[in-house]
């Protein structure tokens, strides 16, 4: 099952005859019980945010052809003119993740040999042979400072474990990873050679502002990076294209 609602809000326009942008504001929920879980049994239960869900989304795209100059000689008309300058701009929130053990069955026996507990770093919880289980939760709060998800934005002392044969009372994907903002833009020199010959330079910019776009987040609490942000994407790029149309 699965459910998905949004408001979206564009703006759209023109600069005069030299360019255009077109903004957009996303709100949305996207939810479905089509993950991973600690039981198969009734998955509704377990019904809550999309492993793709990112309830805010933001993106702004625009071209405008940079005024030349139209009088002068030839050449500096040739410099000047025909230079294009592109945007493309995205702000969205982090995507959520859930917070498991992956750590194998590890029981605590008796001198009847019977199980009483669960040592300390156990896991299947519920004892069915599945290596993936929900601690017990106190809260949903979190750190969401960029140094929080390079450092951990939870301790693992803060889930505990359930009663043996049971599952914990986290909810899947209610905590939230590192937000995304990306900027990439573009200059382009147009240049007209003859009637049907002409000539582009482009100097791509991705990621202009370098900024570190953390992903990645590692929710197994037997894991040392548990709680932080273990990727990023690309950082700034820069790329050179030359193209003749004919």
């Amino acid at each position: 099952m699965s459910g998905y609602n949004a408001m979206i809000l564009g703006l759209r326009g023109r600069f005069g005859k030299r360019g255009y942008f077109n903004a957009s504001y996303t709100r949305s929920s996207s939810n479905d019980d089509a993950q991973i879980y600690p039981t198969f049994t009734n998955l509704h239960q377990y019904y809550g945010p999309s492993i793709f869900n990112a309830p805010n989304r933001f993106s702004l795209s625009l071209s405008y052809d940079i005024p030349g100059m139209s009088s002068g000689n030839a050449f500096a008309r040739a410099v000047t003119n025909g230079w294009v300058f592109s945007d493309i701009t995205i702000f969205q929130s982090g995507y959520p993740f859930t917070v498991y053990t992956g750590a194998s069955f590890q029981p605590v026996l008796n001198g009847a040999g019977q199980v009483v507990g669960l040592q300390p770093g156990s896991g299947d919880y519920n004892a069915d042979g599945f290596n993936y289980d929900f601690p017990n939760v106190p809260n949903y709060s979190q750190g969401s400072s960029r140094h929080a998800f390079l450092n951990g934005v939870f301790p693992a002392s803060n889930f505990t474990q359930p009663t043996i044969g049971t599952e914990g009372n986290e909810l899947p994907y209610r905590y939230f990873g590192p937000n995304y903002f990306n900027f990439d833009m573009s200059l382009a020199k147009n240049t007209q050679i003859h009637e049907r010959l002409s000539l582009q330079f482009r100097f791509d910019f991705f990621d202009i502002f370098n900024r570190p776009n953390l992903t990645g987040m590692d929710g197994n609490l037997q894991d040392s990076t548990f709680g932080k942000a273990t990727s990023q994407f690309n950082p700034r790029w820069l790329q050179l294209g030359i193209t003749l149309r004919f």
